[in-house]
C-alpha cells in the first residue's frame, strides 16, 4: 500500500509543479499511459462534476469512451457524451474527443514507468457555441501491485490551441493557447473491469469517476 501511495504521489506532485490553469476541457484522460495491447478493446462509462471560475457555472458531464489497440506500442480513443453547464439556459450540449497515444518509454528492468506521446481533437457544441481544441498530450502512469491486482496513478499534461466560435455575428470568436492537468488513478477489480477516478485543474476545476471494461 506504501508503494501504490508513493506512486500516485510522485505522479501527482511532479505534474502539478508543471500545471498552469487552462480553458474549459471536459472530457479528461481517464486512461493511462500504457497502450492496450494490440486488437483489443476498452469500454468506459464515466460521471463529471466540475466547477467553474468566474462566469463559468457548475457543469455535469456524462459521457463514455472506447479504446482500442491500434498496434504494438500504440491505441486511440473516441470520447462522446452530454454536459449541462447549469447556466440557468438550454445549453446542454455535446462533448466529442478523438486521441492517439504512442507509448516512448515502456517497463524494463522491473520498473513500470510508462511515458507516451500524442494528438487529441476534442469539440463542445451548445447554445450556439462550439469550442474545440487541438491538443498535444504527454502521459506518464507507473503500474504497481495490490494483492494481486494492477493499481496505475497517471497524469497527463496537455498543451492545445482553443479556438472558440459563436453562431451570433456580434461575438467575436477567440483562439487561445491552453494548458491543463488531469491526474488520475485506475484500479483493475477483475480482468475485465477497472475502476478510474481522476482529478482536473482547469478553469473548470473537475472530478471523473467511472469504470472501464475490457471486451
Amino acid at each position: 500500500m506504501k508503494q501504490v501511495l508513493r506512486s500516485t504521489g510522485a505522479v501527482i506532485v511532479t505534474l502539478l509543479l508543471s500545471s498552469i490553469p487552462a480553458g474549459a476541457q471536459l472530457t479528461g484522460s481517464l486512461h493511462t499511459a500504457r497502450p492496450l495491447d494490440q486488437k483489443t478493446t476498452d469500454v468506459g462509462g464515466y460521471f463529471g462534476l466540475f466547477d467553474g471560475k468566474g462566469k463559468a457555472g457548475t457543469a455535469i458531464a456524462v459521457f463514455g469512451q472506447v479504446r482500442y489497440g491500434l498496434f504494438a506500442s500504440g491505441d486511440g480513443g473516441l470520447k462522446f457524451g452530454l454536459v449541462d453547464l447549469d447556466t440557468g439556459k438550454d445549453d446542454v450540449g455535446i462533448v466529442l474527443a478523438a486521441d492517439l497515444q504512442w507509448a516512448l518509454l515502456a517497463p524494463h528492468w522491473g520498473n513500470q514507468f510508462w511515458l507516451s506521446v500524442g494528438p487529441e481533437i476534442t469539440l463542445y457544441d451548445a447554445a450556439g457555441v462550439r469550442v474545440w481544441g487541438f491538443a498535444g498530450n504527454v502521459h506518464v502512469s507507473h503500474d504497481t501491485n495490490l494483492r494481486g491486482k494492477r493499481v496505475s496513478p497517471y497524469g497527463r499534461l496537455t498543451i492545445r490551441l482553443e479556438s472558440v466560435d459563436h453562431d451570433n455575428p456580434k461575438r467575436k470568436g477567440t483562439t487561445e493557447l491552453e494548458i491543463g492537468l488531469n491526474p488520475g488513478v485506475v484500479w483493475q477489480a477483475s480482468d475485465l473491469l477497472d475502476f478510474v477516478v481522476e482529478l482536473q485543474f482547469d478553469d473548470y476545476f473537475g472530478l471523473f469517476a467511472g469504470l472501464n471494461f475490457r471486451i
